[in-house]
């Protein structure tokens, strides 16, 4: 599993720090010998570090490596993208991020036109198996809308970049559950055929879990899915019922 340090993210990303942490970051500046010194020493602009610290703003990202150490994140609260694309409360250093949601990410995912990321499904439970996969390095701000039979999952900018720029293996059940078609006793994939009978990947697309039990004959499993659709439906009857 893919495992992003604060090193590896891009400068100019923001994080903001715990009160002691702000405390120790500013106290070493002061040992440097104040702003005006370390921001000559360093090719910083002095007014902008300035302003960072009078109005408490959240600190880009090579700003704080080069204070407190490429790798010191125990003080770290929250990190954002470098305008307003969003944020991660609580990051959990290094981040995880799974192959399966880079997967479903590079086959599920477009970009509106202000290249806002957009997971779109026609499935619940894939939108909520994304959203658990989204909230591994810690708790991301993202939204989830429903419309015209489908789900979006909209989620930072920032987030998707560093998704992109993440050299990975593709999740097979993933894939399946993103682009797999089955018939006739196989998988289908744009680039191969699995037959049925050799697949025993996890995968979380219900429609596709319930033509795999058909395709295999597995009468347990298809009445066991029968039985939590219907009692879906029952649960939604009796809340429209209220």
């Amino acid at each position: 599993m893919p495992r992003i340090k604060l090193s590896d993210l891009s400068g100019t990303l923001r994080v903001e720090l715990t009160q002691p942490g702000k405390d120790e970051l500013w106290h070493r500046v002061d040992e440097f010998g104040g702003v005006k010194k370390f921001a000559e020493g360093f090719d910083y602009s002095q007014s902008k570090i300035y302003n960072w610290k009078s109005k408490d703003l959240a600190l880009p990202v090579n700003f704080v490596r080069r204070v407190m150490g490429e790798n010191n994140t125990d003080e770290i609260v929250t990190l954002k993208g470098p305008g307003s694309s969003g944020k991660i409360e609580n990051p959990n250093f290094p981040l995880e991020i799974s192959e399966e949601l880079l997967t479903r990410v590079r086959f599920s995912v477009k970009e509106n036109s202000d290249g806002t990321p957009i997971y779109i499904t026609q499935e619940k439970s894939l939108a909520e198996r994304f959203s658990e996969l989204l909230e591994k390095p810690g708790e991301v701000e993202y939204k989830i809308y429903s419309r015209d039979s489908r789900f979006e999952l909209r989620y930072p900018k920032f987030l998707h970049e560093l998704f992109l720029g993440i050299d990975f293996e593709e999740d097979l059940g993933a894939l399946v559950d993103e682009t797999g078609k089955i018939h006739d006793g196989k998988i289908l994939l744009e680039d191969r055929e699995i037959p049925v009978k050799d697949f025993d990947e996890e995968i979380f697309s219900r429609e596709k879990d319930f033509e795999l039990a058909l395709e295999k004959g597995d009468s347990e499993k298809i009445t066991r899915l029968m039985a939590e659709e219907s009692s879906k439906v029952r649960n939604l009857v009796g809340s429209q019922g209220n």
